[in-house]
């Protein structure tokens, strides 16, 4: 099981970049359950320590939905599923360690207006604490702790991707140059289309920017995880 991360296991990076969940918030009520160990680390990246109650946490909440759109949930299906999750957590500790290193960072008032803004928990447009708990502890199956934690890094993650497509810029000279390559030198139409041009090259440009970006993370990753060796002890 889950040979690819074993193969990969001292240096992987993980470019795909995974959609946020929903909002987390701050400062309503205590957080429950126990912390984590340090026996519990499902996946280490750059020797810090993602806890196995996160992936269980995100697992089950795939198994979930599967359950509820009525998908057939078979062993390899399982593992693709298991690999996702731990995609994700990857990313998301890598790009939250990046965007401390470029000093992002978000403060827990900023967390409170994002969470008290989510219709998902608001009931008759005003922020409902019930609702809040009983979605996280029914549905999503998360600590306050936890949650807010991931969706901390998500925000930070999103302002580190801004910032980075931010530094892309197109001079007039270069946008023209492209114009032409693109038409075989007709310029007749480039008044016309000048913006929609520029709005595509612009993206071509920034995507080129996150590969470098991402080439250079995948450098100096070093990624270790223990989910094998976690759930050997499991089945023992």
């Amino acid at each position: 099981m889950m040979h690819f991360f074993r193969k990969h296991r001292e240096t992987i990076f993980i470019i795909t970049i995974a959609g946020f969940l929903a909002g987390i918030f701050v400062g309503f009520g205590s957080y429950f359950f126990i912390g984590k160990t340090p026996s519990d680390a499902v996946v280490e990246v750059n020797g810090k320590d993602v806890p196995y109650r996160r992936y269980t946490n995100l697992l089950n909440q795939v198994r979930n939905s599967m359950t509820k759109n009525k998908e057939d949930i078979t062993d390899e299906v399982l593992n693709k599923k298991k690999q996702e999750v731990i995609q994700q957590l990857i990313q998301e500790e890598l790009f939250w360690q990046e965007a401390k290193i470029f000093g992002i960072s978000v403060s827990n008032k900023e967390l409170a207006n994002d969470i008290q803004n989510y219709p998902a928990f608001q009931k008759d447009g005003k922020f409902s604490h019930l609702l809040y708990y009983r979605i996280l502890g029914e549905i999503l199956r998360e600590t306050p702790r936890d949650f807010e934690e991931s969706r901390r890094k998500q925000i930070a993650a999103y302002r580190l991707r801004q910032f980075i497509a931010s530094s892309v810029r197109i001079t007039e000279p270069e946008l023209q140059i492209e114009y032409a390559r693109a038409n075989k030198g007709n310029m007749a139409n480039y008044e016309k289309e000048r913006e929609k041009f520029l709005d595509n090259l612009k993206q071509e440009k920034t995507i080129l920017v996150f590969n470098e970006w991402f080439k250079d993370l995948n450098r100096t990753v070093k990624i270790k995880v223990n989910l094998d060796e976690i759930e050997s002890k499991f089945q023992k």
